[in-house]
Parts: C-alpha cells; structure tokens; sequence
C-alpha cells in the first residue's frame, strides 16, 4: 500500500486515516517495530515521526499478519555438545542457553538476533575450550544464506578487510572497513538472482562481529532489512529481520575427532521473501 501525504501530522494518525478499519495504535506501533513501514523509501519504525506534505508513505500489505513464533530445535547431540537450529529473535545468552538447553551448557559462538541457524553448545567445559580453540584456528568451517539488495554481476568473489568500531546505531555498535583493525576474509557466491535482489552462499573464514553485514554492504549489495549498515533498498521488499541465516557448518568433533557436518534450510519467513524476489 502506498500513499502521497497532503497535509502535515503524525504518521500513527496518518495511517489510521488511510486504513479500513481503523487500527489501533497499538498494532500501527507493532507494525512499525517489524520494519513495515516506509517514508520516502526509508524504514520508519516511530509512530510518533511526522510526515510532511509530498512525502510518499509505504505500508507492507500484510503489516498486522502476526509473525509465528518458532521454538529452539536440538538437530545434534551427544554427551559433550549440541547443535540447535536457533530461530530469528532469540539472543544468544548464556542465561537463555542455560534455561533453554539446561544448567551445565555453554554457548561456544553466537548469532545475532534477526539470524537463524546453526548453534554450537558446549555440555561440558573441556569441550567449550577445546571448540573455542578451533574457532580461532579457523578450524570450524561456516556457511551462511543471506538475501541482498541489488543484483550482484560476478558469480563468486573474495571480500577481504581490516573491520574495526566506527559508530553506533540506535545504541547498537556499527563496524566498518579502515586501515587498522581485525582481519577479516569471506569467500561468497551467487545462488540466484532476482529482479532486484540476490541470494548469497557466504562462507566467513575469519568470524569477526558482522562480518558479513559489514562486508555486504561495503560491495554495495546490505542485507535486506539490516538497516544498521544501510538506510535505503533498491528492493521493495519488507524484510521484518535481517535476512541471513547459518546454513552450514563443519567442524571436527573434540572428543570423538570424526567430522561433524550438519546443513539446516531457512525458516519460513526467509523462503518466503527468498521467492518473492529472487
């Protein structure tokens, strides 16, 4: 749905003008939250903003549709870890992971919130020390699915940078590409296009704090809904999450030492805007 603003007011106001039946603000402010609502091509998640006259407003067709709520998944497990199929929305804690997985377990990485996929949980403390050692040998192999903005021209590529804190965004710590800084590497491929978006097979040799995002968005091609490295989509999706999801991973196991390999599809929301675009 798209409108032309006329005159000057609150965009929770302008919206319940527009809308049949009327929402409550409530809902509009939701709605909001969930990134579907855009002015002048920019996500606007503030009932309270004001639209001014000529402004263009864009809400997302199924902005009241309540998101499903998924649950945390065991796909592996044995006595010394587990590997769970974590859902967009859960933060990665170790309070959570305790309460969730149960008193004795450890996170050994974590995901942001918005991503889904593959987890790596420790059981045991040896078994986190010995897997957090991988990590930093680069011995654990990773692969992630995300959906970008734009049409990426080369098939495959290599994104390779020193990334370090440049800023924050909403009190949200912002990571850029400068002369000094951690040392990241990430090797990706094109999966499919789209008319205005790409989907990208990323395998992030290094694992530094977005990598991916930063990375992503440095080649001119952000991750759709990740409005913390970019402000404006040549996609008109509404994207209600950053849409990137750990697909893969592989890792020789601590303690038994045969090799763990474990591939886990999207969630629902991911396939669907996957289909929409590309």
């Amino acid at each position: 749905m798209k409108w032309k603003v006329v005159r000057q007011q609150k965009l929770v106001e302008f919206l319940q003008e527009h809308l049949d039946p009327v929402p409550s603000g409530k809902a509009l402010r939701k709605a909001l939250e969930a990134n579907a609502c855009r002015i002048n091509g920019v996500v606007e998640r503030f009932g309270s903003a004001t639209v001014r006259p000529g402004a263009v407003v864009e809400l997302a067709d199924d902005w009241n549709k309540a998101a499903p709520k998924q649950q945390v998944s065991v796909l592996f497990e044995d006595e010394h870890l587990l590997i769970a199929n974590k859902p967009p929305g859960w933060v990665c804690t170790d309070d959570l992971c305790k309460k969730t997985f149960g008193r004795n377990t450890a996170l050994i990485h974590r995901l942001d919130k918005d991503t889904s996929g593959l987890l790596l949980i420790a059981k045991t403390e040896p078994t986190r020390l010995s897997m957090i050692e991988q990590f930093k040998a680069h011995a654990v192999e990773k692969w992630y699915l995300a959906l970008v903005d734009g049409v990426i021209k080369q098939d495959h590529g290599v994104r390779e940078s020193f990334l370090t804190k440049i800023g924050a965004y909403q009190g949200q710590t912002r990571y850029g590409s400068r002369a000094r800084g951690q040392h990241a590497k990430t090797l990706w491929q094109v999966v499919t296009r789209g008319k205005t978006a790409t989907l990208v097979l990323c395998q992030p040799v290094t694992g530094r704090t977005h990598q991916l995002r930063v990375h992503l968005a440095e080649m001119g091609h952000p991750i759709l809904g990740d409005r913390q490295y970019a402000e404006r989509f040549r996609c008109g999706y509404f994207a209600g999450r950053v849409l990137l999801h750990a697909t893969r991973l592989k890792f020789k196991h601590p303690v038994i030492g045969e090799l763990v390999d474990l591939e886990v599809k999207p969630p629902g929301d991911f396939e669907e805007a996957a289909k929409a675009v590309t």
